[in-house]
């Protein structure tokens, strides 16, 4: 790692850091280095986006075989022996049942790794940039292609975005070890991202967008230049393996017909209420998911069982909506089931009414919280354009009837689909961009950025700055705000630490420790064990009692009889050498402390003070 650490630094995270003789291979100019690593990290996530497709088409065809295609993935189905065909005999429980498995199958998978599988994967890296300076356990990526492959395969209303984003991540983090600037962690992690979105989604500029407007909320030149390789990469290898269109977009987004403003003057107002209308709802997907997520926490059931009453409910609503529109029960699952995307076609192409397309809206935001909430593993992007178009196309076919002469639902559709996203992920950019190249629809673009804007304004006061990504991380603690060049996120405790940091024994007596204090400039002082592990902190404060009215020759001392352990504070907040600058000022401020100590491994390696995190501020360079 960078930041002062060095290429000699001992292992982090239990794997050894490279001695500069197995860096010779590389090129020594660091940004030639750079550029050299994002390739790489693009050909991992390009890759990694392909596998974890491969990963979904074999767990649907052992569930459904050619029955349901809830991966959307553009392998062929073929007639295999699978679960769907062998309980034939119980009808439309199968349709509880199977998500049901997978959601089980999903939970012991977590329970067994790790609970960085659980929920959309984003979060996970927006928490490691915020809090682990970008630093991405490698086994994690295996472990969340397998689970999340199991939940959308299995018909989990999920989405692909969470999972190869982190997968994408994981690379761009293992690849970090080659570089000696701390900073350069994010932009990599960032960079892997990119190419995790620009490879499922044939999506180039979309994951560029995603990475530098969600990940990490700025443009500096050498973070554009290592993303944009990444996703050129990553999107060529994927395009390899992949039955991609050589048009921009997936295939099953893209439409024969063209839409485009048809009446200006008319429309654009339209599209200006579609703003406001997306971004309640997109408020609202947000604020139903959380909740959800706050019921099954409570639920006293095992962790690893939650996800199958999240399952089981997701067929329940498939049962319910055949029911209610007289249709069968696999078309309804067909549906709700999966990431939907032919579904959010045939709203594009105005087959829908406005009735199916509002239940759909609502009972896909319902499946999704509950997939999401109840703890399985995948995105949340499919379906935000899910309720997205089937929002667009239920306001489309109103505004068509009552005002004549305008675009088509379909028209609307589109929008919604980004307004959705874009409101719910406060992404505008990001929304405008993918949904232009999975649609392949330009004529479209000024609507959709007008209506991606305006929804995200709102939006953003309805959250009150939250969105879908970092809501479980403000629920936490884990402080997220606006970023900017040269924030206090591209520094990390180790970086500004004082090293030489003076320590008291918990064995010393308090008589002898007052004059150490005294006369030293420190306000506080880590006391440590026999084996130099911290066991607290101790101020002047707390030897105020012993050092009032003391009276010289005094024999009966209270100071010569307790030791430094017996008065120190041992409820002591630490950090570790990686935590984000921004994380520690957040610390310092909630518990309203002058000094935190840097532990690894529970030993003392430095103390931050509120005068090292000034003066790391000051060093700061400024961008204009």
């Amino acid at each position: 790692m960078a930041g002062g650490r060095g290429g000699d630094d001992p292992a982090v995270d239990g794997v050894p850091s490279l001695s500069p003789s197995s860096l010779r291979s590389f090129p020594l100019d660091g940004d030639l280095r750079m550029l050299v690593l994002s390739l790489a990290t693009g050909i991992v996530a390009g890759l990694g986006a392909v596998v974890f497709r491969f990963a979904i088409w074999i767990v649907q065809e052992l569930f459904y075989g050619p029955a349901l295609n809830p991966g959307s993935v553009e392998l062929p189905l073929v007639a295999v022996p699978n679960a769907f065909s062998v309980l034939a005999a119980l009808g439309p429980v199968r349709f509880l049942l199977l998500p049901a498995i997978g959601g089980l199958i999903v939970g012991v998978v977590i329970k067994l790794t790790s609970p960085e599988v659980r929920g959309t994967g984003v979060a996970r890296v927006l928490e490691s940039i915020l809090v682990r300076g970008g630093q991405i356990d490698p086994k994690v990526a295996v472990y969340k292609t397998v689970a999340s492959s199991i939940a959308i395969g299995s018909g989990g209303s999920l989405g692909r975005e969470g999972p190869v984003v982190q997968i994408g991540s994981a690379a761009g983090s293992f690849f970090e070890r080659y570089v000696e600037r701390h900073a350069y962690t994010r932009t990599l992690v960032a960079a892997g991202a990119a190419g995790g979105i620009a490879g499922t989604f044939n999506a180039p500029l979309g994951g560029v967008m995603f990475a530098l407007e969600i990940l990490l909320a700025e443009y500096y030149l050498q973070n554009v230049i290592a993303v944009v390789l990444s996703a050129v990469t990553a999107t060529a290898v994927a395009r390899a393996f992949l039955d991609f269109t050589p048009k921009p977009g997936v295939r099953a987004f893209l439409v024969p017909i063209q839409y485009h403003l048809v009446s200006p003057l008319v429309e654009y107002p339209l599209y200006i209420v579609l703003g406001l209308l997306v971004a309640v709802v997109g408020a609202g997907v947000v604020k139903l998911l959380y909740g959800t997520a706050h019921v099954f926490d409570r639920f006293d059931v095992p962790a690893a069982t939650k996800p199958a009453f999240g399952g089981a409910l997701l067929g329940l609503s498939a049962l319910v909506t055949a029911a209610v529109f007289g249709v069968s029960d696999l078309r309804s699952a067909t549906w709700l089931f999966g990431v939907g995307y032919d579904t959010i076609r045939h709203s594009i192409l105005g087959n829908f009414g406005i009735g199916l397309l509002l239940v759909l809206a609502l009972m896909k935001a319902v499946g999704f919280s509950l997939s999401v909430g109840s703890g399985s593993s995948g995105g949340v992007f499919s379906p935000s354009l899910y309720i997205g178009a089937m929002l667009g196309g239920t306001y489309g076919t109103i505004a068509h009837a009552f005002v004549p002469g305008t675009a088509g639902p379909g028209a609307y559709a589109l929008v919604g689909m980004g307004g959705i996203f874009a409101t719910s992920a406060r992404a505008p950019l990001t929304a405008t961009l993918i949904i232009f190249e999975l649609t392949g629809q330009y004529d479209i673009i000024l609507p959709l950025l007008l209506v991606c804007v305006l929804g995200n304004e709102l939006s953003n006061r309805l959250l009150h700055g939250s969105t879908i990504y970092v809501e479980k991380l403000r629920e936490r603690g884990i402080t997220v705000q606006e970023r900017r060049i040269g924030s206090l996120e591209d520094l990390c405790a180790s970086d500004v630490m004082t090293t030489k940091v003076e320590t008291l024994s918990e064995d010393l007596s308090v008589e002898e420790a007052i004059p150490t204090i005294r006369t030293s400039d420190h306000g506080g002082f880590p006391v440590t064990d026999e084996n130099d592990h911290i066991v607290g902190i101790i101020t002047l404060t707390d030897l105020e009692p012993f050092m009032t009215g003391r009276v010289e020759g005094e024999t009966d001392r209270p100071e010569a009889e307790q030791t430094v352990g017996d008065v120190c504070t041992t409820d002591v907040c630490t950090v570790h050498p990686d935590t984000n600058l921004l994380s520690v000022v957040d610390r310092m401020e909630s518990l309203d402390i002058g000094r935190l100590p840097v532990v690894d491994d529970g030993t003392v390696v430095g103390i931050v003070t509120r005068s090292d995190v000034l003066d790391a501020y000051d060093r700061m360079p400024s961008f204009v």
